[in-house]
């Protein structure tokens, strides 16, 4: 019998506000922000780079709160960042800046955009094969989402048509190689003899078909490729959205199909099958068919980056429209299963979308911390949650997926940044969560 996860007490933490004054002035100099705390509590490895992912998750933040306290750390951040590394700007980095009206309102973060933008423009005019054949496929649909977006972003600013054209004509190579290498049924079972693949992408896009490396994938569902599975989806459904190319909408389409397996908050998800473990650990990963794979999440631990990223996910094929088509060639080729009607009829299928969305909010509002003493995924084997998180160290972070206790800035940070991005607006849950963030940061 399913186990119901209850929040009730967190809940009503989460719905009481505070009053924020107005911020004093700073009294040290920003150096740094933590990178990881260990399971039994100790901050580690103090720089640049935790510095760099505490600032993206207090500008997400700071877009939806409006707090002052969230805004003079978040500018601190970046005048250490941009002081260390004036040139500062990435893939990841450039992404967010083109959503976020705080961080656009930086002008050396534009002046570095317009530099980055450059440079990968005249990396594919001068070597495309580089672009879409080396590397990971996280790198080359997070440059075609990139863009995409940076396309939209100069005609709302009435930019230069050349370089508008030029930013559509390469996101357009991207999207048409990542649509590309996304798995029919036949190669699924193929190269995996595991028909779960259809519809999901090579980890690498070396040669014509991409490869998976030396991950043992026969043996793995391809939920634990969610974030590759994510960001392709992502950058397929916002391309569909700017040029309406079949290819990338039917591909969206399929690649959601691995998305689209609950919308229920249930530990007992996490070790179906025998024996009882992590996938990773050795054991068998079973699910029941319902309308697509469980998420990565469920299937893996407690893992909220994961959750929020696949929000982000259904969030790009819900607003850019994606169809599922109703063709049995199609269907054939890649889906798994027949789909319902639920997931063909266009309006059912985006009602269902935004279902889904809610819950990866729930989601990440259910496991911040502390959590109740009785939360159902503490003690179960294999993990190392250390306790709630009641504690000054812990309380308004995340525990790490996988069940493990360590607490991540990476992670935290492509949590708060996707429930940003998904929608979430729990202005109670991003202020803890920006509390903890702050006691991250370093000064001396």
């Amino acid at each position: 019998m399913l186990r119901a996860l209850m929040v009730a007490g967190l809940t009503a933490v989460l719905l009481t506000g505070q009053t924020t004054a107005a911020p004093a002035a700073p009294t040290a100099q920003v150096t740094g922000a933590y990178l990881q705390i260990t399971a039994d509590g100790v901050a580690t490895d103090p720089g640049f780079e935790g510095a760099s992912h505490a600032h993206a998750a207090l500008a997400a933040m700071y877009d939806v709160t409006g707090d002052p306290h969230q805004r003079q750390a978040a500018d601190e951040l970046l005048n250490y960042i941009l002081g260390r590394k004036p040139g500062q700007m990435s893939t990841d980095l450039a992404l967010q800046f083109l959503r976020s009206p705080y961080l656009q309102s930086d002008p050396r973060l534009g002046a570095n955009l317009e530099t980055f933008m450059t440079a990968l423009l005249d990396l594919y005019a001068s070597q495309p094969d580089k672009v879409l054949r080396t590397g990971d496929i996280r790198t080359l649909t997070g440059r075609a989402e990139l863009l995409v977006d940076y396309a939209g972003y100069l005609e709302h600013r009435h930019g230069d048509l050349a370089r508008i054209q030029s930013a559509d004509a390469a996101a357009r190579g991207m999207l048409d190689r990542v649509a590309a290498l996304q798995y029919t049924s036949e190669e699924a079972v193929s190269s995996f003899h595991n028909d779960r693949y259809v519809g999901a992408f090579p980890h690498f896009v070396a040669g014509d078909d991409g490869n998976m490396g030396t991950w043992d994938v026969e043996h793995w569902a391809p939920s634990m490729l969610s974030l590759d599975q994510y960001a392709a989806v992502r950058a397929l459904a916002t391309g569909y959205g700017r040029f309406h190319t079949a290819t990338y909408n039917d591909a969206a389409a399929s690649g959601t199909r691995h998305l689209l397996g609950t919308t229920q908050i249930d530990p007992d998800l996490i070790y179906a099958g025998a024996p009882a473990g992590f996938p990773l650990d050795g054991a068998k990963y079973v699910i029941g068919e319902e309308t697509g794979e469980q998420p990565y999440l469920i299937t893996y631990g407690w893992s909220p980056n994961a959750i929020a990223q696949l929000g982000t996910a259904l969030k790009a094929v819900r607003d850019n429209r994606v169809k599922v088509p109703d063709s049995a060639a199609w269907l054939a080729s890649y889906w798994r299963g027949t789909p319902p009607r639920s997931v063909l009829a266009p309006g059912q299928f985006w009602h269902g979308l935004d279902a889904k969305i809610e819950y990866t909010h729930r989601f990440i509002e259910a496991t911040q911390l502390a959590v109740p003493a009785d939360f159902p995924w503490l003690d179960l084997d294999r993990t190392t949650f250390p306790g709630t998180g009641d504690d000054d160290i812990r309380r308004g972070g995340w525990y790490d997926g996988s069940g493990r206790g360590t607490m991540s800035a990476v992670y935290s940070r492509l949590a708060m940044t996707g429930y940003v991005q998904s929608g979430g607006h729990n202005i109670p849950m991003l202020n803890q969560a920006a509390h903890w963030w702050e006691r991250m940061i370093v000064r001396s």
